[in-house]
């Protein structure tokens, strides 16, 4: 998603959440001085696991078994907490978008082992990233959800999700299908609140369609039956 498109949505998420911009910025550009250069190769390597369609993982429930029940073809993207259930399913991600608000100790194994991750910076996360920014040692993208700062990158979307549809689209992907998404019931994690945690859905699910009228394919996995 382009900035011009994205900055709009972002401005009415901020109205709607009281974020504050501003916060957003000071993370970004901590990530940004903190990878340097590195964050910039990361990207490239990010972008050689393209394809035309990507299996975009959520965090639902439901992920396990839609897993078990699937022959998987495509790039593997794990948003956040998705990266444990897959791994528990014998299967590493090919890249991972988080805001390390997951078990952090599974993506970071997931980085040593070779997935390139892209950790986000916003307003609220700006203590997580200082804890584990240092323990990932393989490929690190930085990603952001005001302008970015140099090194920082903006592909649009707020949710790990839906953020992870974005950035896979602009890199050329043009079918992106879900695995583990449900907007109407969120998984529960300790100390998140269901009911923001539902308004910040509609608006992944505003984010994805829009991709939809952008002309990316946005096709739950279990409705998908190939070209």
């Amino acid at each position: 998603m382009k900035l011009d498109t994205w900055i709009p949505i972002y401005e009415g998420i901020c109205k709607d959440f009281g974020f504050a911009p501003a916060l957003d910025l000071q993370c970004a550009k901590f990530l940004g001085l903190s990878l340097g250069d590195r964050s910039d190769s990361a990207l490239d390597l990010v972008r050689q696991r393209v394809s035309p369609t990507v299996l975009v993982c959520g965090g639902a429930d439901s992920l396990a078994d839609e897993l078990s029940s699937m022959e998987i073809t495509w790039p593997v993207v794990a948003a956040d907490g998705a990266t444990t259930v897959l791994l528990e399913a014998g299967i590493l991600p090919d890249v991972i978008v988080t805001d390390l608000d997951g078990i952090v100790e599974d993506q970071i194994e997931s980085n040593n082992r070779g997935t390139p991750v892209m950790i986000h910076a916003h307003g609220d996360n700006r203590k997580a990233v200082e804890r584990y920014l240092n323990s990932f040692k393989g490929a690190i993208v930085g990603t952001c959800q005001c302008i970015p700062p140099e090194h920082v990158f903006n592909f649009g979307g707020f949710t790990d999700g839906d953020r992870a549809a974005c950035i896979f689209s602009e890199l050329g992907a043009k079918k992106v299908l879900l695995a583990g998404f449900d907007f109407s019931n969120p998984s529960r994690k300790p100390g998140k609140n269901l009911a923001v945690k539902r308004r910040k859905l509609v608006w992944a699910r505003k984010i994805l369609d829009e991709l939809g009228r952008e002309g990316i394919d946005i096709i739950p996995v279990m409705e998908y039956r190939g070209d």
